[in-house]
C-alpha cells in the first residue's frame, strides 16, 4: 500500500535501500535502554517504538512528512557508538548523558548515516535537525508524540505487572504534551490505568 508520506524523502532504491533498511533494522534489534534500565521482559525496541509512534502519527494528524520525521528521528541510536542514550535524572549516573553530549553523538551519526544515502541524505538530516530544534508544528507534535507513546507504553508495562511505575512517567513527561488532541489523549490513557 502507498502512502503520500512514501515520496518524503523515504524512497531509497538499491544500495541506498539497503543501507537505510540496515539502519531500521538495526533498530529493531536495539532494546529501549529505559525499559532494560527498569528490568522489564521483552522490552520494546527502538524499531518498535519507532513503528508505533508513526501508526500514532497516521492514525490521528495529516500532517506533510510527519511520519518520515518520525521513521527518521532515532536513525542515530543505529550506531553502536549512540545506542539508545539516555539524559533523564531516573538513569543511573555513570550512563547518564548531558543533553548537549547526546545531541553531538546523534547529530554525528547522523551525518556519517546521510552521507551514504546519496541525494536524499541532506534532506534526512535536514528532517532530523527540524525534530531536534523542535521550532515547527509538524517537529513539535512528533516530540510530543514520542513522550505520549513513552508514556503510555509504561501505563501497559505497569499494568502487565512490570517493574515500571508508570507515574514517574507522567510526571516527567506529561506537561511536554500541549497538543490537545494529545493532552486528551494522554487523559484518556491515565484515567484508564488499573
Amino acid at each position: 500500500m502507498e502512502h503520500k508520506h512514501d515520496q518524503y524523502p523515504l524512497n531509497f532504491q538499491g544500495k541506498y535501500l539497503r543501507r537505510v533498511l540496515k539502519v531500521v533494522n538495526a533498530l529493531h534489534e536495539i532494546p529501549r535502554t529505559g525499559w532494560v534500565d527498569r528490568k522489564v521482559k521483552n522490552p520494546e525496541t527502538v524499531g518498535e517504538h519507532t513503528d508505533e509512534l508513526i501508526a500514532l502519527a497516521e492514525e490521528h494528524f495529516n500532517i506533510p512528512g510527519l511520519p518520515a520525521m518520525l521513521k527518521i528521528h532515532d536513525w542515530a541510536e543505529s550506531n553502536k557508538n549512540v545506542g539508545d542514550i539516555r539524559t533523564d535524572s531516573n538513569c543511573p549516573p555513570e550512563r547518564r548523558w548531558t543533553k548537549e553530549d547526546k545531541y553531538r553523538a546523534e547529530l554525528e551519526a547522523m551525518r556519517r548515516i546521510c552521507s551514504k544515502l546519496g541525494p536524499d541524505g541532506q534532506k534526512i538530516l535536514n528532517l532530523w535537525l527540524e525534530f531536534e530544534e523542535k521550532k515547527t508544528t509538524r517537529a513539535q507534535i512528533a516530540y510530543q508524540l514520542d513522550k505520549f507513546q513513552m508514556v503510555k507504553k509504561a501505563i501497559k508495562y505497569q499494568g502487565e505487572g512490570q517493574p515500571v511505575v508508570a507515574r514517574e512517567f507522567i510526571d516527567h513527561d506529561g506537561d511536554k504534551i500541549k497538543h490537545p488532541l494529545l493532552r486528551r489523549m494522554l487523559n484518556q490513557t491515565v484515567s484508564g490505568m488499573h
